[in-house]
């Protein structure tokens, strides 16, 4: 009988050890679920003298209304997507492109006609999303 409880102590013994040394297991991490945003692209102007886009202007909220700061929207021309400017959301989800460049002749009849498109090509925590609009000669 004393050997039987001196086995079952010492088989108790390794397996604590045993328990302490292996790594915990590792917890998956919660899963996350980028957002979706709610995008708007406002009319704009070509100003054909000065040979620069003005007033391409986007915003970009939540599905629940909040606006969304700090996102890098790209002001294309809708189709070919030719790049005209750069802009990143102020703390009311707003980005605007004052003085873009005018794009090569292609591209410049392509704007007139369709338009341009706001883009922001997504991140961790929100999903790519566009607006589009069209632009006028001012």
């Amino acid at each position: 009988m004393k050997h039987t409880i001196k086995r079952w102590l010492a088989v108790a013994a390794s397996a604590a050890s045993l328990i302490a040394v292996l790594p915990a297991p590792a917890q998956a991490a919660p899963a996350f679920q980028r957002q979706r945003l709610i995008a708007t692209a406002y009319y704009g102007t070509l100003d054909i003298i000065a040979r620069e886009t003005l007033g391409l202007k986007a915003r970009f909220i939540t599905v629940g209304g909040r606006p969304v700061p700090n996102l890098v929207v790209n002001f294309v021309t809708t189709g070919e997507r030719f790049p005209m400017c750069e802009a990143t959301t102020d703390l009311n989800g707003w980005a605007e492109c004052r003085n873009g460049p005018v794009p090569p002749p292609q591209s410049l009849a392509n704007l007139l006609v369709n338009g341009y498109d706001a883009v922001f090509d997504g991140n961790r925590y929100y999903l790519p999303v566009s607006a589009h609009n069209n632009i006028g000669i001012g």
